[in-house]
């Protein structure tokens, strides 16, 4: 009797976790469903959002790497500089003056250039126009022999 009374409770316990399982499966197949009703319904909502993840993350790397760079050039700046301050000092020390830099002031000191030799003006359809100089003489004042002053014989 004991042992009828054993195999029934094993019976039942095997049933109890066959219809356990059967729950568990139903359920996992009634999520997976709604699961997939969802995202069909909210596919371009879950696309737009996957996008701007992606746009987010290329902005953050774009960030990171202005910030490296930046780094770099501080560094680069700052060695520039601690290497200029030891050039001085070292002129100093042998006794040499520090070269002058170049200023504003040497830009004015320069002569404004002349003005173009050749000027031209394209025009929309292609030719190209002839300008006149501001500082040309006329042309009919240099073909007018009174105009040009005369040349003392030796």
């Amino acid at each position: 009797m004991a042992s009828a009374k054993r195999d029934i409770r094993h019976i039942i316990d095997s049933f109890s976790e066959d219809l356990i399982q059967i729950a568990k499966d139903v359920v996992q197949e009634h999520v997976e469903r709604s699961l997939s009703e969802w995202q069909a319904k909210n596919q371009k909502v879950l696309l737009r959002k996957s996008a701007e993840d992606e746009k987010a993350l290329r902005n953050q790397k774009a960030l990171e790497r202005i910030e490296r760079v930046a780094a770099r050039r501080r560094e680069r700046d700052e060695k520039k500089a601690t290497e200029r301050a030891l050039r001085l000092e070292q002129h100093l020390v042998e006794g040499k003056k520090p070269r002058a830099r170049r200023s504003a002031a040497d830009a004015t000191k320069k002569v404004a250039s002349p003005p173009p030799l050749f000027v031209h003006k394209r025009r929309r359809d292609g030719e190209i126009e002839q300008l006149k100089r501001n500082d040309e003489p006329e042309p009919t004042a240099a073909l007018n022999g009174a105009a040009q002053p005369a040349i003392a014989a030796p």
